[in-house]
């Protein structure tokens, strides 16, 4: 790995974290090769650049409608299963905003392989459901709470029904 392709990767992982949530998956991806970079990274890091430059136009958006009695912390997680081809492990990504009937403000979001080999959609999808709680959702709460002056309610969205009812 030459120094400039590490420096790009590292100005793309700070890149994904503020403004472009729609590459954390890629970034993360290729930030596990860092000490083992290979022809196949470099491809992959051309293909990200040539994909972040046909869609420069694109912004993260985030708006404020509602008085603060409406405001409630959202909770966005999903998981992959097995998308790792190589150790057959899960991706988790959870993304956190600050919504109400007319907000929509994105706070944060990650995207982090799991530890251990899920054995089924439902396991992966609880393993990122739990990151998201604990990463997210619990720090968020006492800061949000000073800010708006109350309890302030967390609003979790997940798609897989089994996990839903499980949680």
């Amino acid at each position: 790995l030459n120094d400039t392709a590490a420096k790009v990767v590292m100005t793309l992982m700070f890149v994904a974290r503020l403004a472009r949530h729609d590459i954390l998956r890629a970034v993360c991806g290729l930030s596990q090769y860092l000490t083992k970079w290979d022809r196949l990274c470099d491809q992959k890091l051309h293909r990200l650049m040539r994909y972040l430059q046909h869609t420069s136009e694109y912004s993260q958006v985030g708006f404020i409608g509602d008085a603060t009695e409406h405001l409630q912390i959202g909770l966005y997680s999903d998981a992959d299963f097995a998308g790792d081809k190589e150790s057959m492990r899960s991706t988790t990504g959870t993304f956190l905003a600050i919504a109400g009937p007319k907000t929509f403000f994105p706070i944060c979001a990650i995207s982090k392989r799991h530890t251990a080999v899920s054995h089924s959609t439902v396991e992966a999808e609880m393993v990122s459901l739990d990151a998201g709680i604990l990463m997210h959702s619990i720090p968020m709460l006492d800061p949000w709470e000073l800010i708006l002056g109350r309890r302030v309610k967390v609003e979790v969205y997940e798609d897989n029904q089994a996990t839903t009812k499980i949680a």
